[in-house]
């Protein structure tokens, strides 16, 4: 008998321990984390449902790997994850009448509604997460930490999905607020993804060579890197003044490329649907869309190729603005170990890996001149380069110092040194 109860114990015992492990496992499978670059699109569809397959395929196919279901109202959301599943595409789901906030306006969420929302929304196959809060306030930040612990409390296999504002908002670089709010923000909030907008271009006169955009991008970059937090950045598709129009592919493609030398491991066009950048109003392929499915293709080869890499140096050629490189938190080129000299109009990222291996990203920044040069390296090195309409790398030189650039406007190019 006491030998019995003496098994029993112990098989007891067994079975807690691998109930433990199973649960273990399980968490490690359930808990949302990114696998690879994204390409998202902000603001995809209309009320008009009848056209929701129509779009969400061509959008699809046009290289967007997540589309995020923004300013819909929740039936029509709810046609839209349904459509999603049939097409194929993965999605993010926001509703601001119930579970999502906007600025400083707070959904009326408990956690009894946030579980309710969860057990409706986390049987698509094809939802990739929860868009919970669109630029909040400061303030808010608390709820936004306690919505999103919600969201991971009940579905931890999906993104909770939030993103903070540019410094030409409510928070600004002029007073400080901006990096107080941008730390407040990962110190409270903690998110699994770093995400930020800012849209350059608000008037046909900007440039990127000198924009106040790389002082946000410099400082949110560096930040991502301090608390090893994966960077997402929205880009400009359309412009502000004097009418909402959409870009040309110079200033969509210089934005992206060089979006992709900061180190980001996912893009989102910004746009509105009635703009036509990808698609027309009437959800047709647009004029720009052979172009940009293109486009997509090479910088998602590219973003997929880069992203186990780690960013370690960022450079700017043109710093024509006083204190430039070091108020925009750019490392001093003066100084590199590596390049000697490059043209300008240039921004410069340098990776690192694990193979020993550098990987320099030369991105240009002007959406209206070619670039034809060469970067000149400190000392011979073994030369490769990145096919990013292919994704293959072919070597240029066994021993050089020299490198030829021939880069169209706002195009880039990838270089393996050895």
């Amino acid at each position: 008998m006491e030998k019995n109860i003496r098994i029993s114990i112990l098989s007891l015992f067994v079975i807690c321990i691998l109930c433990q492990m199973a649960l273990s496992q399980k968490n490690d499978v359930e808990n949302w984390k990114q696998r690879g670059f994204i390409l998202s699109t902000f603001n995809a569809l209309n009320s008009d449902t009848s056209q929701y397959k129509k779009a969400l395929t061509l959008t699809k196919n046009s290289g967007i790997d997540l589309i995020e279901l923004t300013y819909l109202s929740r039936e029509n959301l709810n046609s839209a994850l349904k459509i999603a599943e049939k097409v194929g595409v993965k999605v993010l789901a926001q509703d601001l009448a119930s579970f999502c906030g906007r600025g400083s306006e707070i959904p009326a969420f408990t956690e009894e509604s946030v579980a309710k929302e969860v057990n409706l929304l986390r049987k698509y196959e094809m939802l990739e997460g929860y868009y919970i809060w669109d630029e909040p306030h400061q303030k808010d930040f608390a709820e936004v930490r306690r919505l999103q612990d919600l969201f991971k409390k009940y579905d931890p296999q999906h993104l909770a999905f939030s993103v903070i504002y540019p410094s030409y908002g409510i928070y600004i670089w002029k007073d400080g607020s901006y990096p107080r709010y941008v730390d407040s923000f990962l110190k409270t909030v903690d998110p699994d993804i770093f995400s930020f907008d800012y849209y350059p271009f608000r008037t046909y006169s900007d440039s990127l060579v000198n924009n106040d955009i790389w002082k946000d991008f410099g400082y949110i970059r560096k930040k991502a890197l301090e608390y090893n937090k994966p960077l997402w950045f929205y880009f400009q598709a359309v412009g502000f003044e004097p009418v909402y129009v959409k870009l040309n592919l110079e200033r969509i493609r210089a934005q992206m490329y060089a979006a992709l030398a900061y180190g980001v491991k996912g893009l989102s066009y910004y746009y509105e649907n009635k703009n036509g950048v990808l698609l027309d109003t009437l959800f047709n392929p647009s004029e720009m869309y052979p172009d940009l499915k293109r486009l997509n293709a090479e910088v998602k080869n590219l973003g997929n190729f880069l992203y186990a890499k780690q960013s370690e140096k960022i450079y700017h050629t043109s710093c024509n603005i006083d204190g430039f490189a070091g108020s925009f938190f750019l490392d001093n080129l003066e100084e590199s170990d590596l390049i000697k000299s490059a043209p300008k109009n240039l921004v410069i990222g340098v990776f690192g890996c694990s193979d020993a291996k550098k990987y320099v990203l030369v991105s240009n920044l002007s959406h209206t001149i070619g670039v034809n040069g060469k970067l000149e390296l400190k000392k011979p090195m073994n030369i490769s380069r990145y096919k990013k309409n292919k994704n293959t790398t072919k070597q240029i030189s066994k021993s050089s110092a020299s490198i030829g650039l021939k880069l169209a406007a706002g195009e880039a190019a990838l270089i393996i040194l050895k």
